[in-house]
């Protein structure tokens, strides 16, 4: 049974790789997001504007606990791993990967997206820049419970998810 949980920070390019794992093992891939949209009937926005991070979070935790299908590669949200017992469960049902991206990396790609993510879409670059540094520094003791780590940097999804199956299976 092969079950990969993809852990960091957001911007990292979890659901991209997820999607370059799922076509090179020929598997399904799930993005945790997509699912909380699912369950939710209405998107991540819309949840965190009407009912808060703190409902947010318990039904990130609900995906985790209930939604784990074999052989299948699953990207999660970037707070996942650092709630309630999200990481302790993910390590015991799969295979959790680190995928490590430096804040600068991170600051580029999420600035490019500013509008869609819902902890950042008011805040200027420097902003965002500082807001990921310190977030990046709380959870990465989280990050790092996972069973692989893999360096991002600039390689291409196709490069990691080489890198990972290589690590990994």
């Amino acid at each position: 049974m092969i079950r990969i949980y993809l852990v960091g920070m957001p911007g990292s390019g979890k659901s991209t790789l997820a999607k370059a794992l799922s076509s090179q093992l020929n598997l399904p891939f799930f993005d945790m997001d997509d699912e909380i949209v699912k369950k939710e009937g209405r998107s991540i926005p819309e949840i965190f504007e009407k009912e808060g991070e703190d409902y947010f979070r318990k039904v990130e935790q609900e995906i985790v606990h209930d939604f784990h299908p074999e052989n299948c590669i699953l990207a999660t949200g970037g707070g996942a791993p650092c709630f309630f017992d999200n990481m302790n469960v993910m390590n015991e049902l799969g295979t959790t990967v680190f995928v490590d991206v430096d804040a600068n990396h991170l600051t580029e790609r999420v600035w490019s997206e500013h509008g869609t993510r819902p902890l950042l879409s008011q805040s200027s670059k420097e902003e965002i820049f500082q807001s990921i540094s310190d977030k990046r520094s709380q959870r990465l003791a989280f990050y790092q419970q996972s069973k692989f780590m893999i360096e991002a940097g600039t390689k291409t999804p196709d490069e990691l998810a080489k890198e990972i199956i290589r690590v990994v299976i």
